[in-house]
């Protein structure tokens, strides 16, 4: 169970964070390798393997990446505060989220729900083996 939080980044980190990933860029003391080319099928995590859950104005970059590169982009939004959907809402009209859902992380929610198939279509495509 998290305690604290390992590191705090701002919103132009959690993009670089995001290439990483992508790129298998692990070491956070060698910038080199986040920013060397690698072709998009030898990456070890790809974009479209990724799923992006945020909260706010933030998030927009990472929402963008990930679903310009077809990932999934979810809004989430605190179900206890009165109009903290409004925002996610506009994100969605806008196009930079692909699902919005209530923070409510417990199994069989709705957001529990559309993790779960994203990962189930994803596994889906996945070489056999």
């Amino acid at each position: 169970m998290a305690r604290w939080p390992g590191l705090a980044i701002n919103y132009t980190g959690k993009t670089q964070y995001l290439f990483r990933i992508n790129k298998g860029a692990h070491d956070l003391s060698d910038n080199c390798a986040v920013n060397r080319y690698i072709e998009k099928q030898r990456r070890p995590v790809p974009f479209e393997r990724m799923i992006y859950i945020g909260d706010g104005m933030t998030d927009l970059p990472c929402f963008r990446l990930v679903k310009a590169e077809g990932g999934l982009s979810i809004g989430v939004f605190d179900p206890s505060v009165r109009n903290s959907r409004h925002s996610v809402d506009g994100y969605r009209r806008e196009g930079r989220v692909d699902e919005i859902a209530p923070a409510t992380y417990t199994p069989g929610s709705p957001l529990d729900y559309v993790v779960k198939a994203r990962i189930d279509r994803v596994a889906s495509a996945l070489p056999a083996g």
